[in-house]
Parts: C-alpha cells; structure tokens; sequence
C-alpha cells in the first residue's frame, strides 16, 4: 500500500507562521534553539554535559517540563546531587537515586528512572562512553557544516544508537542531541506536537495519536510527513518543534540562563 498526501497552503503557512511569530517576540526558548542549534558555534559537550542531557531526558519523559515546573526546579539545583561524579562515587546508586528523586517532590516515575541511572552508568562504564563519544564527535562535524536536508539521515542513525539505553525511546533519542545542539533535522514528538498538528493540519483523526509515539516505525512515519511538510514551509524541523513547544508555555518564559 502507498500512502500518499499534499499539504495546502494554510498548512504551510501555519509552519512558517508559529516560527516566525516565535521568533518576532524573541521568546528565549525558540531564540536558544536557533542559537544552540544552527546559528551559533558547535556546543562543546564534555561527559558531565552527556550524562546531565542523559539525565534530563530520563526525568522529562512522560512528565511536565516547563520553566515552571519541578522537573525543571530539581534539574536546576546546584550542586546537581545526580551529577556523573556522584553517581560515579555511589556504591548503592540506584537506592541513592530513588531517595534523591523521591525527596525531590512532584517527579513521577521514580523507581523506573533510579534504575535507569544505575543500569545506564553501568553500560557506559563497561565501554560505552567510547561509542557515545563517537557519535557526538561524528554529529559535532555535521553540526559545523551548513544546514542540509541531508543530513537528517546520520542524525536518524544517532537516534538509533541511543534507543538500547534503558528508559529511552524514539522521543528521548531524538531529545538528546537536539538538546546537545547537535541536531537540526530529527523531531521530539510528543503529545503536545500532535495536538498542535491536529489542529492545523488536515488530517484523518486516527493518524496521530500519542499511544504510537513509542514505535519506533510509527515514530518514524510521522516524522517523514513532518519533514516532508517543514521542507515545504522552508522550515528547519528542530524550529517548528521548538515554537510548538513554547506555545505551551506562553503564560511563563524560560529563565536567561537555562540548560535545556
């Protein structure tokens, strides 16, 4: 079976509308993206910065994350007490990690997010650290270069590599380097994005629902009509989600100083 589609031009101009509206009022997420991830200089990222966007992704999933939110609070704290060098120096970490989270107020997914501390650790530690490395490096080059629509296929295949770490899936692959400022073309979906598309695009009811957003070829599927849909607006995908997220958050706004 082929599947086949065409955007209108009301759905194109509601692309370029969200981003340059975004971009119009400066509104610091959207202004950090475009810095972070096209404009500014490649992100030097060490492995405190790796394990902190680990870190992130891990408490972000299925959880609000707004400038207001506790997610972001505890993310915050410095001392961070999750930091690589505390993990590294606890010999009972996931227990350590469970209590620390639960302490912590307002963070879901404690047990499932301790564990994945601990179990992710352990897989860098065992060599790891050598293939993520590889892949930041191989992403860093890309990310030097001018935007290209090409290179959405090297950073599909970063994604990939991300998924065998516990309690990561096609969103939080995709998460992860875009955060880094090392990607421009992949999308982190969630259900906020879908509401935004259904109420823009014309699409059949049943075709986006959050429920598929972790398969990974659902995933996957969807993010091709995005693409698709951002070529066509002459819009970069990390752009389009950027402002749709903020969209949520219109009522607030992120400190000027913030790492995520």
């Amino acid at each position: 079976m082929r599947l086949s589609y065409r955007f209108e031009g009301d759905e194109i101009e509601a692309v370029r509308h969200i981003v340059a509206q975004k971009r119009v009022s400066g509104r610091r997420f959207v202004m950090r993206r475009i810095q972070h991830n096209i404009e500014g200089a490649v992100p030097h990222n060490d492995d405190d910065s790796l394990w902190m966007t680990h870190m992130m992704c891990l408490l972000t999933t299925q959880q609000r994350s707004g400038p207001d939110s506790a997610i972001n609070t505890f993310l915050e704290r410095k001392p961070f007490p999750l930091s690589l060098d505390a993990c590294r120096q606890d010999d009972a970490l996931q227990e350590h990690a469970l209590r620390v989270l639960t302490e912590a107020k307002g963070i879901r997914r404690t047990n499932k997010i301790a564990s994945a501390v601990h179990t992710n650790l352990r897989l860098l530690e065992r060599g790891e650290w050598d293939n993520l490395r590889h892949w930041r490096d191989t992403l860093a080059s890309q990310r030097a270069l001018p935007p290209d629509p090409a290179h959405r296929a090297l950073e599909e295949r970063a994604a990939d590599y991300l998924n065998h770490f516990h309690e990561f899936g096609p969103k939080q692959a995709r998460n992860f380097w875009q955060t880094l400022g090392l990607t421009r073309y992949t999308f982190v979906l969630d259900s906020r994005v879908l509401r935004w598309l259904r109420q823009h695009l014309k699409l059949d009811a049943g075709l986006l629902t959050p429920q598929g957003l972790g398969d990974k070829d659902y995933y996957e599927f969807v993010s091709t009509i995005l693409f698709d849909l951002c070529q066509q607006a002459d819009v970069l995908p990390c752009l389009l989600d950027a402002a749709v997220f903020d969209s949520f958050d219109e009522d607030t706004e992120w400190p000027a100083e913030f790492a995520w």
